[in-house]
């Protein structure tokens, strides 16, 4: 992409924040980070954008670079993701379904990986590690928000549910950073790409830019202390992110397509197949990721598993 189509997608991601209600923005003493799907059509370039998150807390899900892709998860066809980071030690952002080395703050060594040395300098962290969070506070099972970036490169931001109604994965095509934040495409390259020296490369390796915009709520010596508060917005769409909105429109979908619904579910009820197993139908998808996490991650952590639930029943 040229620098003008870099900075118009830009301006756009802030437009929408800057139309966004006051309510959960940082205060004046206050920072966020913001990150964005974009849109964009390769014969036209027209762009629009999807979906909008903020917030730097630990949350289950990520801060704000992993928001807009829960937003989104629904809409099939991304296309660009712009993320702004605040905090002057942490960028990147995503894009389309197709630093100085990133030093997260909040972020640690899994417990059986090789540990940060925590040396002076660039000797502090080890290389290529999967990371949990928050650095600060009892160790959680979600890994850090460029982890779960590192991903989405290889399978794609779909998910699992998604994929069994896709041909293909929708792959991340552009990352854009904003103005302001420590920026290096080798550091990124490394960190997202080919991670561990990795033979595993993606189907699909994604642009690294940096704009000339600057989000106005990004970490300055005016703006020291993190907004408590995050914001999701999804284009035409009201919310829905957690598990259970999600399966059940997966499920309205389905019901509106028989060839599809006797594709995935063969010969089973659709409303008795629970969250869970259906995830786990997504066997091309489910294979990749067990080849990724076992040649590019080297070790992921596993979460109990709490969605063994079916919508008929709620």
């Amino acid at each position: 992409m040229s620098a003008l189509e870099v900075n118009e997608i830009a301006n756009n991601c802030i437009k929408i924040y800057n139309d966004l209600p006051k309510s959960g923005k940082p205060k004046e003493n206050e920072w966020t980070v913001l990150s964005c799907f974009v849109q964009r059509d390769k014969i036209f370039g027209a762009i629009k954008v999807v979906s909008l998150g903020t917030g730097s807390k630990c949350l289950p899900c990520g801060d704000a670079s992993i928001l807009p892709k829960d937003g989104c998860e629904e809409m099939g066809d991304l296309v660009i993701s712009l993320k702004r980071n605040a905090q002057t030690d942490d960028v990147s952002t995503e894009t389309k379904p197709n630093l100085v080395d990133i030093h997260r703050t909040g972020a640690k060594c899994l417990p059986s990986s090789k540990q940060d040395p925590k040396l002076p300098g660039k000797d502090y962290h080890v290389l290529g590690q999967v990371r949990t969070k928050p650095g600060r506070g009892d160790r959680t099972l979600s890994v850090s928000c460029s982890d779960k970036i590192a991903k989405w490169i290889q399978l794609g931001v779909q998910g699992s549910l998604l994929s069994l109604l896709l041909t293909e994965p929708i792959y991340i095509s552009h990352f854009i950073f904003g103005a302001g934040v420590p920026f290096s495409k080798d550091s990124l390259t490394r960190a997202l790409v080919t991670r561990n020296e990795s033979h595993l490369k993606p189907k699909s390796t994604p642009h690294f830019y940096q704009c000339v915009e600057c989000f106005p709520n990004i970490k300055s010596d005016k703006k020291l202390r993190p907004a408590p508060n995050s914001i999701i917005w999804i284009y035409n769409f009201y919310l829905r992110i957690c598990k259970y909105n999600l399966y059940k429109s997966f499920q309205n979908i389905l019901m509106r397509n028989k060839i599809i619904e006797e594709r995935i579910c063969k010969a089973e009820n659709l409303e008795d197949i629970p969250y869970n197993r259906m995830k786990r139908k997504a066997i091309t998808y489910n294979d990749k990721w067990a080849e990724v996490k076992k040649n590019f991650f080297k070790i992921w952590p596993t979460k109990p598993d709490m969605f063994d639930f079916c919508i008929k029943n709620y």
